[in-house]
């Protein structure tokens, strides 16, 4: 096991290119069933809606910010400003505690929120130009990286559980919907300039053959396809509206990799289903457990007794890994290799805090980093976690702080759900600025290469 080093807090000085903020050069949740065949525990080893609307509504292009960082890493206890004011829009504003450019980009004026989706969810499009957000009138909606820009409001379901194109700038892939009225056993492709929703892959009549009644899938907000965008895990719901299997599917190839049945147990709900960055595992996770299986839905294996906040990324030696939170034994933060099965802890949450917390692995051209992000805080004074995103090396479990998050995050809408980019060069999260309400918006960091 790799153990955080503790105290260290200079870690290096970066140079950052802030005018590429301003620019276009730098472009751009919840359900239910237990497994009918045999799990085996392995042990682990140490070491379509509305139309489409589109807009030329601006906001105030970022402003330019110091440019020399000094990173902190470690545990470190350094506490939120009490001088910190929500920044007006657009304006960039160096985090008090840890330098790096925070700017708020996003505005929940007039509306519940306009917020981050959630932390499994890469919010930027594949060159960088652009960012979606959940809108307080559950829409989808599109903006500018560089100036927060509003670009379009999709037609996509709110619980369409969209997806960004992995090649494709302008395209959103998803769902149609959560539910016998408007889900389908199809992935959808909306393009964003046009608002045009085409269907991609259609599944219906193979579903259906294999599971009689079947009539709609969806991962449960939770999941994501594989890095290259090909391979999807969904959970398959009959017309009765109850689970009924689980499905891995290959784009690329338009194939059925692997089907699981699935029984019905009102106690034992199967919460989630994804595939993992590389493809060759899927990952289910139940109330009762998390699962991971291979390609083709076979060998099961255990990962943990429960269902704890986590993500899949990839470790820098390519592996899929799940990172995770033992809240019932440790209170650890945990990455599993999903090949090996060797668990390393990253570091100790109950280590003078008691905070809830989200995982991002999002960071699949940095693989071996992870970004975590904390809220709801129970402990008074400012324990080193709490309310702040931070950074972690998966392979020497080095955290690197970030910025604080200014959020009360005391209901589900604010919660921080941060989320990082392809690259690591932009984490998004939710902050309500101290407001307690449910009015979160979004903050971009910036952040220096990390190695």
């Amino acid at each position: 096991m790799h153990h955080p080093r503790r105290g260290g807090t200079l870690a290096l000085i970066v140079m950052l290119a802030f005018a590429a903020c301003s620019s276009d050069s730098n472009t751009e949740q919840a359900a239910t069933d237990p497994v009918s065949s045999e799990e085996s525990r392995t042990p682990t080893t140490s070491a379509t809606a509305a139309e489409p609307t589109a807009t030329t509504t601006t906001t105030p292009a970022p402003t330019s910010a110091a440019p020399e960082i000094v990173l902190t890493t470690g545990i470190d206890a350094t506490p939120p400003s009490p001088a910190w004011e929500r920044p007006p829009l657009g304006e960039i504003r160096p985090d008090p505690a840890y330098g790096l450019p925070v700017t708020r980009m996003t505005s929940a004026e007039d509306t519940r929120f306009d917020r981050n989706t959630y932390s499994r969810r890469n919010p930027e499009n594949a060159d960088g130009s652009l960012f979606f957000s959940y809108h307080g009138d559950a829409t989808y909606n599109v903006r500018r990286v560089a100036d927060g820009a509003l670009v379009a409001v999709t037609p996509i379901h709110p619980d369409g559980e969209p997806q960004w194109h992995p090649t494709d700038p302008n395209v959103l892939r998803h769902v149609a919907g959560p539910n016998v009225s408007v889900g389908t056993l199809q992935l959808l492709e909306t393009a964003v300039s046009s608002g045009r929703t085409t269907v991609v892959a259609d599944l219906t009549e193979r579903l259906q053959a294999r599971f009689p009644g079947a009539a709609y899938m969806i991962d449960r907000a939770e999941g994501a396809p594989s890095a290259d965008g090909n391979r999807w895990a969904w959970i398959v719901h009959s017309d009765e509206e109850q689970p009924i299997g689980i499905v891995h599917y290959d784009l690329a190839t338009d194939s059925i990799l692997g089907t699981l049945d699935l029984n019905e147990d009102p106690d034992d709900r199967l919460d989630w289903v994804s595939s993992s960055p590389t493809g060759d595992h899927v990952v289910a996770g139940w109330w009762s457990r998390t699962v991971a299986f291979d390609v083709d839905l076979g060998n099961p294996r255990t990962l943990l007794d429960g269902g704890e906040h986590s993500d899949l990324m990839l470790g820098p030696n390519g592996n899929d890994i799940y990172v995770w939170i033992d809240f019932v034994d440790s209170g650890w933060a945990i990455a599993t290799d999903l090949v090996t099965l060797e668990e390393t802890r990253l570091f100790d949450l109950y280590d003078d805090a008691n905070t809830s917390i989200h995982f991002s692995g999002k960071a699949y051209d940095r693989p071996g980093w992870v970004v975590a992000s904390t809220y709801s805080c129970k402990e008074d004074g400012s324990p080193w976690s709490c309310h702040k995103v931070f950074a972690v090396n998966v392979a020497t479990a080095e955290i690197v702080n970030l910025a604080h998050t200014y959020n009360c995050g005391q209901d589900y809408w604010t919660e921080t759900h941060a989320a990082t980019n392809r690259d690591l060069s932009r984490v998004w999260f939710n902050s309500d600025g101290g407001s307690c309400g449910i009015d979160a918006e979004i903050y971009r960091i910036d952040v220096p290469p990390l190695d």
